[in-house]
């Protein structure tokens, strides 16, 4: 898996580099509010994301995606899990409803999530269990809107849902909303 995702960011770089003549890239602040039984076991998340548009016609903006977003367990979790994160890499769209690159906009995304999770070091029963790290990739799609307030500045929102472990059974899909504030280089 961590050969796919190499070759997934290759691509979206090599497609970035492409377009960066005419396209606009920014970065990012990052905040993730997880839901259902994914809130249930971590709290707020926040990170940073890197990101680039490129305009198609007079509304139309295709979009990719990639940042790091830490998660803060729940206290309930919390002598258990040392630390938590998210990979977010995703392309998608964006439909401006007043001109390019300006205004009220509805977006959509999809891609992959790699997420890992670092447990404590614990005793149980005079028996010393070690620290461990497991991370798995899934599929990850997301709806949102947004709002570009000037020529540097986008705030948007979205629904992320991160598609369930094939390998665990009776595994949910883990969903949160999303918000990222985005400084914008370039100009339209």
């Amino acid at each position: 898996m961590k050969k796919q995702l190499f070759i997934i960011a290759a691509a979206l770089l090599s497609t970035i580099g492409s377009f960066a003549q005419s396209g606009r890239p920014s970065l990012g602040l990052e905040l993730a509010l997880p839901m259902g039984d994914f809130g249930d076991a971590y709290g707020i998340g926040y990170g940073l994301s890197a990101g680039y548009e490129h305009p198609v016609g007079d509304k139309l903006g295709i979009t990719a995606n990639v940042g790091y977003i830490l998660l803060s367990p729940d206290e309930a979790i919390k002598d258990f899990i040392e630390s938590s994160s998210m990979i977010p890499i995703q392309v998608g769209a964006k439909y401006y409803f007043s001109e390019q690159q300006s205004g009220p906009y509805g977006h959509v995304q999809l891609g992959v999530h790699t997420s890992s999770v670092k447990t404590a070091e614990f005793e149980l029963l005079g028996v010393t269990i070690p620290s461990e790290t497991e991370s798995s990739t899934n599929l990850s799609f997301a709806f949102g809107a947004g709002f570009v307030l000037n020529e540097k500045i986008d705030l948007g929102i979205r629904y992320n849902i991160i598609t369930p472990d094939s390998d665990i059974e009776e595994a949910k899909s883990s969903a949160y909303l999303g918000l990222r504030v985005a400084y914008m280089f370039g100009g339209n």
